[in-house]
């Protein structure tokens, strides 16, 4: 009885190491690729941003509240955020 419960647990086992290295195998080097370009694009995208923030903060001396920096900062991170999704999804 114990052989057979143990040669089940193997099977299972093996099945489910097989299933984690085909998903792994599968990853598409092309869509890794697009995966990488367009978070580094992301990324660039989100420091120009900051930048532009922080040059109106410094400069606003109180007459520019800087809302539409902000705004395309927080779209930058939106985009960001889907990138890295789309990175994790792609090239893993």
């Amino acid at each position: 009885m114990a052989i057979g419960r143990s040669a089940h647990l193997y099977a299972v086992i093996c099945g489910l190491a097989l299933a984690i290295a085909s998903s792994v195998a599968a990853a598409d080097p092309s869509e890794c690729r697009e995966a990488i370009n367009a978070y580094d694009s992301a990324r660039s995208d989100v420091s120009d941003a900051l930048r532009a923030y922080a040059h109106c903060i410094a400069d606003s001396q109180g007459h520019d509240d800087c809302s539409s920096e902000f705004s395309r900062l927080h779209s930058a991170h939106d985009d960001f955020e889907s990138a890295v999704s789309q990175y994790e999804t792609a090239c893993s």
